[in-house]
C-alpha cells in the first residue's frame, strides 16, 4: 500500500487518528512534513464531521444489527459525557476545541465529535471547534515530530 494512503488511513482511524499518521509519514516513509501534516488534517477532520452530523441518525441501526457494539458506543459515550460534564458545561465548544488539541489518547477528533453530539452543541459551531483542535494537535505533533529527528 502506498506510504501516503497509510498514512490517509491511519489519520481517519480512532485512537491513533494524526497523532500516529503524521510521525508514521515523518519518521517512517520520509515524506513532506508539510504534505503529511495537512493530509492528516484533512483527513482527521473527515469522520469528525460524519459523527457530529449522522451519529444521532446511525445510532439506532447500529443497535438494532450490532448489538454489542451499540453497547460499547453507548458505555464509552456515558463515560465520556460524566467524565467531561462539567467542562463541557462550563466551557463549551472552547472546551471541545481543547479536548480535541490535546494529543493523547482518546482525545483526538472522534472523542470530541462524540461530545458535541452528546451535548447537543450547535453542529457547523462543534465542526469549527474541532477543525481548529486539530490544527492545534497537529501543529503540536508536528513539531515534537521534527524536534526529535
Amino acid at each position: 500500500m502506498a506510504p501516503l494512503i497509510q498514512v490517509i488511513l491511519l489519520s481517519m482511524a480512532p485512537i491513533s487518528e494524526l497523532r500516529g499518521a503524521i510521525p508514521l509519514g515523518i519518521m517512517v516513509y520520509h515524506l513532506n512534513p508539510f504534505l503529511v501534516t495537512v493530509v492528516s488534517m484533512i483527513f482527521n477532520l473527515i469522520p469528525a464531521i460524519f459523527i457530529v452530523l449522522f451519529f444521532d441518525a446511525i445510532m439506532p441501526w447500529i443497535k438494532k444489527r450490532f448489538p454489542k457494539l451499540g453497547k460499547l458506543i453507548e458505555k464509552f459515550s456515558q463515560k465520556r459525557q460524566q467524565k467531561h460534564r462539567q467542562k463541557i458545561e462550563r466551557y463549551g465548544l472552547w472546551a471541545i476545541m481543547a479536548f480535541v488539541a490535546i494529543p493523547f489518547p482518546l482525545t483526538g477528533a472522534w472523542t470530541g465529535s462524540l461530545l458535541s453530539v452528546l451535548f447537543e452543541m450547535p453542529r457547523l459551531k462543534s465542526i469549527l471547534a474541532i477543525s481548529g483542535g486539530i490544527v492545534i494537535s497537529g501543529c503540536v505533533v508536528l513539531s515534537i515530530t521534527l524536534a526529535s529527528l
